[in-house]
């Protein structure tokens, strides 16, 4: 069955500049939204708050929600009946990825209304991606859903995401590391010669080559407070570059293997602490295995060892699985509907099962000991 061939490239309108915010009001009144709610997180709007205006002195009425923590059905559909009850004209959502995920899912399903998107972190491409990713209430992640239309309009504030928390950003650079390994088996083994695939190609290329080379400097800079081209280029390639992949590529460019084996580890609570990006790097690596990219992998444990991120099960606090708890989590990872079916390999739970346990030996083999990677 060949692959969806769909494009759903950026948001309507993007501005990243100092003092972004600044344009929030007549964006709103560009978009006849007279009332709206705005949704965020309790420490993101901390950091923004000395850069946002004041909308009422523009005529324009904020319902003001917190983000419960997860973007789960249950928080979808309470940010839907605000809305309602509420009777606004679009959302905004400022804060980090579930934030926004949440605003893109709640503005689409209440009946397609404007969605403005604010984010505070880059620590992965949820500002500029027509998706949401899902979660329970509990934090297990359940999968994603596509929406037939992008966001209206992403503000980014470059100071309030050099502000952000350092490791969700190494969390987004390891998130963004996985577009090119995640679409470079599909864009390298498929017949169709389209346009769209080859930008889709040289976006994931982008979220290849900027990190590997101008990673630790933007990480040093982020650290010392600095506004580098280093750092932007890596802030912007974390939101938007890693967002084309998939906005060209649809299917071709979308998550797989190492996806999939994030999605089923986070059904572990002992994972539940560290990041997205960080339990997609071991995802990254387990999938190089089942490709049999050794060399590859030699090639990243630098860049890995630099940043913390994880290599083994012990790294994940995985350490003590039982085979048969193992075998849980290779099952989920090719559960019906999972990412890793879009791999053109044809991998098995068996597969899963072999390649962490050569993982294993790899990473033994190599002496990699790192520190507390959910404090890097």
């Amino acid at each position: 069955m060949p692959l969806q061939f769909v494009q759903r490239i950026a948001p309507q309108e993007y501005i990243s500049e100092i003092n972004a915010y600044d344009r929030l009001a007549d964006a709103l009144k560009a978009r006849y939204i007279k009332r709206v709610l705005f949704l965020h997180g309790t420490k993101s709007l901390q950091k923004a708050l000395p850069y946002l205006p004041d909308l009422s002195k523009s005529g324009i009425a904020v319902v003001d929600v917190s983000f419960n923590g997860e973007c789960s059905n249950s928080e979808i559909g309470r940010v839907m009946r605000i809305m309602k009850e509420e009777r606004v004209d679009g959302i905004i959502g400022l804060g980090g990825g579930k934030v926004l995920d949440t605003a893109k899912a709640a503005g689409y399903k209440a009946g397609s209304y404007p969605v403005i998107l604010l984010p505070t972190m880059a620590s992965n491409c949820a500002a500029w991606s027509p998706l949401s990713v899902l979660y329970t209430d509990s934090g297990a992640s359940i999968g994603h859903e596509i929406y037939p239309h992008s966001s209206s309009l992403v503000l980014v504030e470059p100071r309030v995401i050099l502000d952000s928390p350092l490791d969700y950003f190494i969390a987004g650079v390891a998130d963004t590391l996985a577009k090119w390994y995640e679409s470079d088996f599909l864009l390298t083994h498929t017949t169709e010669n389209r346009l769209a695939l080859r930008f889709s190609r040289e976006a994931a290329r982008l979220c290849r080559d900027i990190p590997l080379k101008y990673a630790k400097k933007a990480i040093d800079d982020m650290r010392n407070g600095k506004l580098s081209d280093e750092w932007i280029n890596v802030m912007e390639t974390n939101i938007m570059a890693s967002g084309l992949v998939g906005g060209f590529g649809d299917e071709y460019g979308r998550a797989t293997a190492a996806h999939s084996v994030h999605d089923a580890i986070t059904a572990r609570p002992e994972t539940h602490h560290f990041l997205h990006g960080i339990k997609v790097a071991y995802g990254i690596m387990v999938q190089l295995v089942i490709e049999q990219k050794w060399d590859e992998m030699k090639r990243l444990l630098p860049f890995y060892k630099s940043f913390n991120l994880p290599i083994s099960l012990a790294d994940l606090n995985l350490a003590s699985l039982s085979q048969k708890e193992l075998q849980v989590i290779a099952d989920e990872t090719v559960r019906p509907k999972a990412l890793i079916h879009l791999h053109p390999l044809n991998i098995s739970a068996q597969d899963v099962v072999n390649a962490i346990l050569k993982l294993e030996d790899w990473a033994g083999k190599n002496h990699y000991k790192i520190k507390d990677i959910s404090n890097p």
